[in-house]
């Protein structure tokens, strides 16, 4: 058995007053209902009830309703205890027990069953958050129910409304409308709903009033559920709508414009006057017919797919196409269509606004043909077709200028921010120039300027152009076109650093005809022939030529062959010159011989070193034999000189054998000096090598050799003070003095002056003029600074024959007995040892200079106090 209404029966019961539940026959009936029933005290504890009601709350000793009806701690804010009143939710319906005081002595609380109250609590709790007002009551219009928005909606909470008559707390004229809709629900046991105005004082609402029937346990209705949903924005805004609806259709209809709306399948849904007019067919004709239907099919499925691609986030497109109508007319439509999309992206319709561009579109047609042509002019010029704004931009250009400006394309060019005017030019001098003339002429032609290329490379441009001037008379651009002359520029420069190399360069050349007259010689020519800087005209060059154009040299270039070889030239001076020369005969396109070219070397300066080197070779050559017999003729003197030295301390000192042994003695010794030159010159005696300053060597050696030399030369020395120290042994660098002292005090046997100096120079010595060198070769000398020490001599000087063999071994011009001719070879292989050089510059009738050039040893960097 299931109770009616829980509301009614907790009032009923609740007027019972304390002993509510405690007197038959209520107890027997109430024992019996699924439903459950209790009474519960000021505590909110169970006090009685029925059988469901003892097993849902716990008995006497369960926890309080709140805690198991509603799952809460704390009591509800609706509770009767509290308020005084009845309340109703979707766990249970309470009412107070009256008291003997102002405070309710307890509720009686009806509650469904365990499983009932899954069912009204989840109705209950959905209708707590609908946010339309829902509302429960039985047949006789009370409340049994009632959510916060309905509270609202009124102006009141819940606790007004539940357990009380709808008349009396609702507006009687709002009642009154609302009763026949639940009458009609409550007699028919069906779901009504209709829509009905109700004042609440600031103005009349709409609502949309939806009333369900509600049925017991055994089916019959006693109660019903409302919901009023407020629609008066809704009819507000529909009311809008339809007269939007009405003034765009007036708009549509009177458009001059084609006007058509699509449904998703481009299918014509709409069609507006103009549109109808255009196509020459009557609306009606049109609607429900596809888009684009007197389209070529290729050019319509393409425009369709662009429709069709249109998206929320590109709603737009416009597209053009031609139309030809039955009459033969072409015409040519644009159509801008819009997708209209619901509020799930779904497209709605497409909504198209076409527009008549014929004549448009015959005026592009005219105005394309005109463009390509002097579009093609301007891509396909070998000439580079600018336009640049004064300041400079670049405003428009063709492939062409782009590649001679090393571009890829003109789209590259056209990227460049600023003055690039300004920045490709080569020289600045040549832009100033090119617009000077452009303000003042208007016009430039043929300028030549130099540019530089994107690569870096330099390019050479003839450049045409003309200033354009704007309404005001101010520069608007500059347009003309440049012409890439880099190759007539380069071929110029070639042939200009052709003849400039021609006439600069250090060896000879010569053109002469075919029958061997001079008509081109270039001025080194001139130099070679004449041994110096002057140049000779050709009657001067005639005649030195023929020592070049022999009778067999001529026979050979006769027959087309060419010849090379070596000419001694003899000069105007007096002197003679070793030239190389190679003739080759010049043919012209068809092998003919035209002229002959003639390349002349002076080879005079490496003639003469090649007979240095040969001189040092024979040196070099001499010393390792000069060696080898020095350590054999030393082998052979040893035991002679021991024996001999033996044999006079063991004979008595009257003995006649002791004046011959003793000269054998002294003829060993001398031997013995003689075999230390030779060891000496080839670099092979025993050495004490250490650091030696020069400078007390030189001014010992000047005091000694005062003493050595006649009264009748003068020594004057010229040593530096300066502390000059090389890595030598002292006894061969004063070997090396004396013996250049000694020479040179000989080769003035009437008197004279002998010169003695030493300094420091920076670098090593370099030939120059006709001098010899021994030692080590100059260009073999390492860098830095040396030591100079010469001796010089106002003798009778040495011939240039003579002066090549002075340091051979045993070469001497001395009378016999005068001298070994080991001094110079002796000096030539110290000095070589020491890592130096002598150079030797002598004069027949004037004297000779020999000048020994020493590596100084560096001198210690000073350490800085730290």
């Amino acid at each position: 058995m299931t109770t009616a209404s829980p509301i009614r029966l907790a009032l009923s019961l609740a007027s019972e007053g304390e002993g509510a539940l405690s007197r038959e026959p209520v107890r027997t009936l109430v024992e019996g209902l699924a439903d459950g029933v209790a009474v519960l005290g000021e505590t909110r504890g169970f006090v009685r009830g029925n059988v469901a009601g003892r097993a849902r709350l716990g008995g006497l000793d369960g926890p309080a309703c709140h805690e198991v009806l509603f799952g809460r701690h704390a009591p509800c804010p609706a509770c009767p205890l509290d308020t005084g009143q009845a309340a109703v939710t979707a766990e249970a319906s309470c009412a107070p027990l009256p008291g003997r005081g102002p405070r309710p002595a307890g509720v009686v609380c009806v509650f469904p069953s365990a499983a009932s109250s899954v069912a009204d609590s989840r109705l209950f709790g959905v209708l707590d958050h609908v946010p339309s007002a829902a509302f429960v009551a039985d047949r006789d219009f009370r409340f049994l129910y009632a959510n916060e928005a309905f509270a609202r909606l009124h102006g009141r909470g819940v606790g007004d409304f539940v357990g009380r008559g709808m008349a009396e707390t609702v507006d009687p004229q709002n009642f009154a409308r609302f009763k026949q809709v639940a009458l009609s629900v409550l007699r028919r046991g069906k779901a009504e709903e209709d829509e009905i105005r109700i004042d609440f004082g600031d103005g009349e609402k709409t609502f949309l009033a939806t009333c369900l029937p509600l049925a017991n346990a055994v089916g019959e209705v006693d109660a019903f559920c409302s919901t009023l949903t407020e629609t008066t924005a809704h009819r507000r805004v529909e009311q809008e709508l339809d007269a939007s609806r009405r003034r765009y259709q007036a708009i549509v209809e009177d458009q001059t414009e084609l006007v058509v709306r699509l449904d998703p399948e481009l299918r014509r849904i709409f069609v507006n006057q103009a549109a109808a007019r255009f196509s020459g067919r009557p609306v009606e004709a049109l609607l429900g017919g596809p888009f684009l239907e007197r389209v070529p099919e290729v050019e319509a499925k393409a425009l369709r797919q662009r429709i069709l691609a249109l998206s929320p986030r590109a709603p737009v497109c416009d597209i053009r196409h031609l139309l030809h109508r039955p009459d033969g007319l072409e015409l040519c439509l644009n159509w801008t269509v819009r997708a209209i999309f619901d509020d799930a992206g779904r497209v709605r319709e497409y909504q198209a606004m076409g527009r008549d561009v014929t004549a448009y579109w015959r005026m592009e047609r005219e105005l394309v043909k005109s463009e390509t042509k002097y579009r093609d002019i301007f891509e396909h010029s070998a000439e580079g077709i600018f336009q640049f704004e004064p300041t400079g931009t670049m405003l428009a250009c063709n492939p062409a200028l782009a590649r001679i400006l090393g571009y890829g394309s003109a789209e590259e060019v056209m990227l460049e921010q600023g003055d690039l005017f300004r920045r490709i030019q080569a020289r600045q001098d040549d832009r100033l120039e090119f617009l000077r003339l452009l303000a003042l002429q208007g016009r430039v032609f043929d300028f030549e300027m130099q540019v530089v290329r994107r690569d870096g490379r330099t390019a050479w441009l003839s450049v045409n152009a003309r200033a354009v001037m704007d309404e005001s008379g101010r520069l608007a651009r500059v347009e003309g076109a440049a012409r890439d002359i880099t190759d007539r520029k380069r071929a110029e420069e070639e042939r200009m650093l052709l003849v400039s190399a021609v006439d600069q360069s250090a060896e000879g050349l010569v053109i002469v005809s075919r029958d061997f007259r001079l008509e081109y010689a270039n001025p080194a020519f001139a130099q070679i022939i004449a041994g110096g800087q002057e140049t000779a005209g050709r009657l001067d060059l005639e005649a030195p030529l023929a020592a070049f154009l022999g009778e067999s040299v001529r026979k050979m270039l006769g027959l087309g062959l060419r010849w090379s070889g070596r000419v001694r030239v003899a000069r105007p001076g007096g002197g003679e010159g070793v030239a190389e020369t190679l003739i080759s005969p010049v043919r012209d396109a068809t092998g003919q011989i035209v002229n002959h070219i003639m390349l002349v070397r002076d080879m005079t300066y490496e003639v003469g070193l090649e007979k240095r080197l040969r001189q040092v070779e024979k040196l070099e050559a001499i010393g390792v034999l000069a060696g080898g017999v020095a350590h054999d003729f030393n082998n052979i003197l040893t035991p002679i000189l021991l024996n001999t030295e033996m044999i006079l301390a063991d004979i008595p000192w009257k003995d006649p054998l002791r004046k011959p042994l003793a000269d054998v003695v002294r003829a060993s010794e001398r031997a013995r000096d003689l075999v230390r030159q030779l060891l000496t010159f080839s670099r092979q005696g025993e050495l004490t090598v250490g650091p030696l300053p020069l400078t007390p060597l030189v001014k010992e050696t000047v005091k000694l050799a005062r003493g050595m030399v006649e009264a009748r030369v003068e020594i004057r020395p010229k040593v530096s003070e300066l502390a000059l120290t090389i890595e030598a042994d002292p006894a061969q660098i004063h070997q090396v003095l004396m013996n250049l002292c000694l020479n040179a005090a000989q080769a003035m046997p009437g008197g004279g002056v002998m010169e003695v100096g030493l300094a420091a120079v920076p670098e090593p010595p370099r030939q120059a003029g006709p001098s010899i060198a021994a030692g080590l070769p100059l260009a073999g000398l390492a860098p830095g600074p040396y030591a100079r020490v010469w001796v010089s001599d106002t003798g009778h000087g040495m011939a240039p024959d003579i002066g090549e063999r002075i340091f051979e071994p045993f070469f001497t011009t001395k009378k016999p007995g005068q001298g070994t001719g080991m001094g110079l070879a002796a000096v030539h292989g110290i000095v070589k040892g020491c890592g130096g050089a002598v150079l030797v510059t002598s004069e027949v009738g004037r004297g000779s200079l020999f000048e020994v050039f020493l590596p100084l040893i560096p001198k210690p960097r000073e350490e800085g106090v730290s």
